[in-house]
């Protein structure tokens, strides 16, 4: 049995991180389009169906609340964040509350309650509110929920919970390519908040990505225990510096997350980002500099899903009490692509970048995922393996 199996339920209750236009993905636009290409080709409905759809589309309680635990760490909840934002200028009430991070847990569900007694039909959230959001679907069965970045066996998903899942490994395994050919001492580093299914899926996507592009690769794993605490991961990233060589990092680390480019900026040494175009991010904030360490950053296309299933949901196709994965065939992953890309990583790189994407896309290749490894000790001897 693989770990898909073993780990779906505990992915229930595991915490992760908390909409650039540069990983593509489906916008109001090509929805638009998209819809009107439709009407063009396909056969006229039923006039009762029709009125029905109509009826079913004006009835509809186009209010939700999304749960976060604090906005602005330019990563993974800023993702998420502009997609409401987009829904918002379609129409929608959509309400975000930041809760704060685990440390104020205690809280979060009061939090959730007050939206729901307010009126608010639909809550969206991130892995770190599942068991409170399933909780609480069993609690208010006339509203839904929906549960981004998390996975769960169907059969015991409620009638009211849809999830979003992510195949972050696709990505990775690109990024991954890139840092094992942008190495000069043969070590590179990814580094995350804390350990959980989805993490670790990131890692080794990147892992195995850097080993096929150069065998001799090696590569340290590190984890910080946080999400909030970018000291922490400045340290880390130094200390992996100056013991073992390290010379390019990829962080996957919400708000700690910042302390790895710190350090890199500090270093001298190429910085990944993740989720979000962070390199964007930091080019238009207080601290421009940082920027010019970010090489790419692996996309991770939060908003553009979320926009995504609110149109499947105006539509009456939404996929109720299912697990919705969404992989670079949907737009959901992939990679920064942009001038500073272009011109600070070797064209042999990006051509077997995009190599890899080609072949992703036909179905000629599929990515290693955490979830294919047969029980916990397998992985940990994979990561084992590459370590310096």
């Amino acid at each position: 049995m693989k770990l898909k199996k073993l780990v779906s339920v505990a992915l229930a209750g595991a915490m992760a991180l908390s909409l650039t236009a540069c990983g593509g993905g489906e916008t109001a636009a090509t929805t638009a389009a998209a819809k009107e290409e439709a009407k063009a080709t396909e056969a006229p409905a039923a006039p009762a169906a029709t009125e029905a759809a109509k009826t079913e589309a004006a009835d509809l309680d186009k209010t939700i609340c999304h749960v976060v635990g604090n906005l602005g760490d330019k990563s993974f909840s800023d993702s998420a964040e502009s997609g409401m934002a987009v829904l918002r200028g379609e129409g929608w009430d959509a309400k975000t509350i930041e809760v704060g991070d685990a440390t104020k847990s205690d809280k979060w569900e009061d939090a959730i309650l007050d939206v729901l007694d307010e009126g608010y039909k639909y809550v969206v959230g991130g892995s770190t509110f599942t068991d409170i959001m399933l909780k609480l679907a069993g609690e208010y069965p006339d509203n839904k929920f929906v549960i981004y970045d998390d996975s769960l066996d169907e059969e015991l998903i409620p009638e009211n919970v849809a999830y979003i899942l992510y195949a972050q490994n696709e990505g990775s395994y690109m990024v991954g390519q890139m840092a094992a050919g942008l190495s000069e001492t043969g070590v590179i580093a990814v580094n995350v908040g804390m350990d959980n299914p989805v993490i670790e899926d990131f890692v080794t996507g990147f892992v195995q990505g850097a080993v096929d592009y150069d065998p001799e690769i090696k590569v340290i794993k590190g984890t910080v225990g946080s999400w909030t605490e970018p000291a922490k991961m400045k340290e880390l990233c130094l200390s992996q510096a100056r013991d073992k060589k390290a010379d390019v990092f990829y962080q996957v680390a919400g708000g700690s997350g910042a302390g790895l480019f710190e350090a890199c900026q500090e270093l001298g040494t190429w910085a990944i980002g993740v989720d979000s175009d962070q390199y964007a991010y930091y080019k238009d904030s207080e601290n421009p500099e940082i920027a010019d360490v970010i090489v790419t950053s692996m996309l991770k296309e939060v908003g553009n899903s979320l926009v995504a299933f609110f149109h499947s949901e105006e539509a009456g196709e939404a996929q109720w009490k299912k697990v919705t994965t969404l992989g670079l065939k949907e737009a959901a992953v992939g990679y920064v692509d942009n001038e500073f890309f272009q011109a600070n990583v070797p064209a042999e790189v990006r051509e077997k970048m995009a190599e890899t994407n080609a072949k992703i896309l036909s179905g000629e290749m599929t990515v290693k995922s955490y979830f294919d490894f047969a029980e916990e000790a397998e992985y940990q001897a994979f990561l084992g393996a590459v370590a310096p």
